[in-house]
């Protein structure tokens, strides 16, 4: 089964040299890798074509139109400015790959939208946490 996770966290990681997280930061507050900066991904959603044409002649095949999995990619860091550059290295390795690696096939990787998101206070710091999101689509199989 593809898991296009196993690339996006790799080429962040390649491309950052920062660790990333699936789903959450699961570093404890005394370990290495909880204090920023760190960039955690959530998949919102895999969309996978359905067809409903009654039986047409030209009904693909399965596993022809490929899934798109859309992520929600967050940095946190300890300034606004490192938090883009973070951000800007991510997109200058995803954006637009197309290609084997890891080994996943990635058909089009997009990083579709980027923002400011919230700063805040992380558990026992009295420095606040910037934090870009990006919004990532990758077509894969």
């Amino acid at each position: 089964m593809a898991a296009p996770h196993n690339w996006l966290k790799a080429a962040i990681e390649a491309a950052t040299n920062v660790t990333a997280w699936p789903v959450e930061n699961t570093a404890g507050a005394k370990q290495e890798g909880y204090v920023p900066p760190y960039v955690v991904f959530t998949r919102e959603q895999t969309a996978r074509e359905s067809l409903l044409d009654e039986g047409f002649s030209s009904t693909p095949e399965p596993g022809e139109i490929p899934p798109v999995a859309r992520y929600t990619v967050v940095v946190y860091a300890d300034s606004y400015v490192q938090a883009w550059l973070i951000a800007n290295a991510i997109t200058a390795a995803i954006h637009r790959f197309a290609g084997a690696a890891h080994g996943e096939l990635i058909h089009q990787c997009l990083v579709v939208d980027e923002r400011d998101g919230d700063a805040g206070y992380l558990e026992g710091r009295e420095q606040p946490t910037y934090t870009v999101e990006q919004d990532v689509e990758i077509v894969f199989s």
